[in-house]
């Protein structure tokens, strides 16, 4: 077994948010964003969107706030794509916002039914980007993003319209209530790698186990109190999972330790300072996972207690 002085997270396994409605919400993700249904279970569900599984299951709060931008989860699309998106969501009765920060990549703010915010993410390619809006920070309009709230009607929109094809899963961009020690706590413990950003006083993103995440000190709310969504999901593998949450414990993080919910997988939810909620996921065979304590839902008696998930951490 290889020894890591810090254990690895393998990627970015899936985002799981709430929704309202989880009929609408898997019928939004399929036919407006052009998702497979991945897996169903009552109360839950998960859908393929490119790359990325996201799961939805219903709660009485959560989503982004009516006026704030974060957090949000963006897509990567090509500019032939990005140039569909807006006669798209038009057409399926979805507001919409086009903008841009820098004339070179071109972006589209949209929420799904409950209020998640979600980005078209365009970084070339885009021919008509002069026409877009320009920023807030860059001496633009404000981002319209109370109006982006609505009630959907179901409808999806018919020809000429035609869906955008995304690419991939571009970004996790979440709220912090301290960016210096936010930084420090994905970079030092999670492992992540910081990037170059434009608005450092304000915000930042790192590359972690592939994926960019974007911390912001710009407003909005993390995971409630006693939510189980949003969460953000990582996959460790079978030599990194325990590890992991020893090195969490002793980096100050709370971990009330693994659990599974068939014997053979594990998983542990954990906070990062601010609030937000993360999973680690091991998804094969764990030798130990058959002493995991098994969740309610599959029969046991192990739950989460989300509320004592929150910790002070002084870095």
């Amino acid at each position: 077994m290889k020894n890591h002085a810090k254990p690895q997270l393998g990627y970015l396994h899936h985002i799981s948010l709430p929704c309202r409605d989880l009929v609408e919400a898997k019928r939004f993700y399929i036919d407006v964003m052009g998702g497979q249904l991945f897996h169903d279970t009552p109360g839950f569900a998960e859908v393929k969107i490119a790359d990325m599984i996201v799961g939805v299951s219903e709660q009485p709060s959560g989503w982004t706030g009516i006026a704030d931008e974060y957090p949000h989860y963006g897509f990567n699309v090509d500019g032939d794509n990005f140039a569909l998106s807006r006669a798209w969501l038009d057409g399926c009765g979805v507001p919409n916002w086009g903008w841009t920060r820098n004339y070179k990549t071109a972006l589209r703010y949209f929420r799904d039914p409950s209020g998640n915010l979600i980005e078209y993410y365009c970084d070339s390619g885009f021919g008509e980007i002069k026409n877009l809006h320009l920023g807030p920070r860059q001496g633009g309009l404000p981002l319209p993003l109370a109006d982006l709230n609505y009630r959907w009607s179901g409808q999806v929109a018919s020809a000429p319209a035609r869906r955008p094809a995304i690419d991939s899963f571009g970004h996790l961009s979440m709220p912090v209530h301290d960016l210096a020690l936010a930084k420090k706590f994905f970079v030092e413990v999670l492992g992540g790698e910081p990037m170059v950003t434009s608005d450092p006083a304000t915000f930042t993103e790192v590359r972690l186990a592939g994926a960019t995440v974007g911390l912001s000190a710009r407003g909005g709310q993390w995971t409630g109190r006693d939510a189980e969504y949003p969460h953000y999901a990582f996959y460790v593998d079978g030599e990194n999972f325990l590890p992991m949450i020893d090195w969490l414990k002793k980096s100050g993080v709370v971990t009330p330790g693994p659990w599974t919910r068939d014997g053979q997988k594990g998983l542990m939810y954990f906070r990062d300072p601010s609030g937000n909620l993360f999973e680690i996921y091991c998804g094969k065979d764990i030798p130990q996972a058959a002493q995991f304590p098994r969740g309610v839902k599959q029969g046991g008696n192990y739950a989460t207690d989300y509320a004592s998930l929150f910790y002070q951490w002084q870095g």
